[in-house]
């Protein structure tokens, strides 16, 4: 079965957070979303599109608002095109993800490779950084770019306030709640 090994990265911070997978090459772009959006740590509370050198492929919601709103949209759905289809130079595309926010993900195309075990979902193989923050890109770059933070971030993790470590990453824990997270960010996007 024929796999993609990806790099995928956040656009300016290369080094600082990132994550290498095994993605099925007919899966569709959608699912490359909903596993992008997984290995991030996203809340999956936004809109999302992709960009090679010649086209832009948007979610359906996205498509479908436009539509609605009336303007012309030359947008392709995304669970329409696999990353066969795409038209990459240089092997680099780009995701964008809450287009208030304008998180970018580059992701890097590293080789095409054959395996005998088939993996249903992504395989995450490699990674830096815990992942971004919704609706606190500011805050994450501040941190990336070693600024120092005027307060801590903190989530709640089973009831309790934890403070967020950015250095964070667990490729065990990554891969064990994959297929779980996955599930839930696509029903986010297509609850029917």
């Amino acid at each position: 079965m024929k796999y993609y090994k990806l790099k995928i990265s956040l656009n300016n911070y290369e080094d600082r957070l990132n994550r290498t997978i095994l993605f099925k090459h007919d899966n569709d772009l959608d699912e490359l979303a909903f596993t992008i959006l997984s290995i991030f740590n996203t809340l999956a509370y936004h809109l999302y599109e992709f960009e090679d050198d010649f086209k832009k492929y948007e979610c359906e919601i996205s498509l479908r608002e436009a539509e609605e709103m009336g303007y012309p949209d030359k947008g392709i759905n995304t669970w329409s095109v696999t990353l066969d289809q795409l038209d990459i130079k240089n092997n680099k595309f780009m995701m964008t993800y809450d287009f208030g926010e304008n998180y970018e993900f580059v992701i890097e195309v590293i080789e095409q490779i054959e395996l005998k075990e088939i993996y249903r979902i992504p395989r995450v193989v490699d990674g830096v950084g815990y992942g971004i923050v919704e609706d606190g890109k500011f805050i994450l770059e501040d941190y990336l770019d070693g600024k120092p933070l005027e307060y801590p971030l903190l989530f709640i993790k089973r009831g309790r306030h934890t403070m967020l470590d950015f250095n964070s990453f667990d490729l065990e824990e990554c891969n064990k709640k994959l297929k779980r997270e996955i599930s839930k960010i696509k029903n986010a996007y297509f609850p029917y």
